[in-house]
């Protein structure tokens, strides 16, 4: 019978390598996509699923493994879309952070948290009150 959205599909097959087991295995992925060849040919389709696994792996794993979004329980609608853009919002000010920390060892999620949580959550309280942190370059 077919989907009326579908114009073409593709099958992706690469090679999975870590730098501890080099050729581990094979993975083989189905695309699919609602654009004709003629819009979107084999390497735009490659292109637009290493972007969207660039997005899943980069904000994505941020918010699931770090700030727990997968494991909130908050249902209703208004609290999950407030928690939603916090947690963004602290994603991107940790980005920022980690970009400009001076210690290469402490530029990561959690070190930014640990320095928001320092002096009783000073740090955190003064970035929420404050117009310009003196933590934040210009």
């Amino acid at each position: 019978m077919g989907f009326p959205f579908v114009e073409q599909a593709a099958r992706l097959t690469r090679c999975i390598e870590t730098p501890r087991k080099p050729a581990q295995g094979i993975e083989t992925e189905y695309l699919i996509c609602s654009r004709p060849a003629a819009q979107m040919g084999a390497e735009q389709m490659l292109w637009a699923d290493r972007r969207y696994w660039a997005i899943e792996a980069g904000l994505h794993l941020r918010l699931d493994v770090i700030a727990g979004e997968d494991r909130s329980r908050v249902r209703h609608r208004t609290s999950a879309l407030n928690l939603a853009v916090i947690r963004r919002t602290v994603i991107s000010l940790a980005t920022h952070w980690i970009q400009h920390c001076r210690k290469r060892r402490h530029a990561t999620l959690s070190g930014f948290y640990d320095f928001m949580s320092a002096n009783n959550s000073k740090k955190a309280f003064a970035l929420v009150i404050t117009s310009k942190p003196s933590w934040l370059p210009p």
